[in-house]
């Protein structure tokens, strides 16, 4: 169920900020952000890294599709 809900949304989940030094992870469920990853982590690699570990789920490429925790926690309880 979830995958189905996020293949529906936008595929575009990073985005670079003005300047190409910085980028934010969106959510494509729900629109969720988490900002400055660039600035803090540097590369996607690490930046993937780091928001799996607090609950996002989804495609390892950029281009997603990608869930937040509160998306993920979501669909779980629709599937119940």
């Amino acid at each position: 169920m979830l995958t189905t809900m996020m293949e529906r949304e936008a595929m575009m989940t990073v985005i670079q900020e003005s300047g190409g030094t910085d980028f934010r992870l969106v959510c494509d469920g729900c629109g969720n952000a988490v900002e400055h990853l660039g600035v803090n982590l540097h590369n996607w690699e690490l930046a993937w890294s780091f928001v799996k570990r607090h609950g996002w789920i989804g495609d390892r490429s950029r281009r997603g599709p990608h869930g937040c925790p509160r998306c993920t926690v979501r669909a779980a309880r629709t599937i119940d």
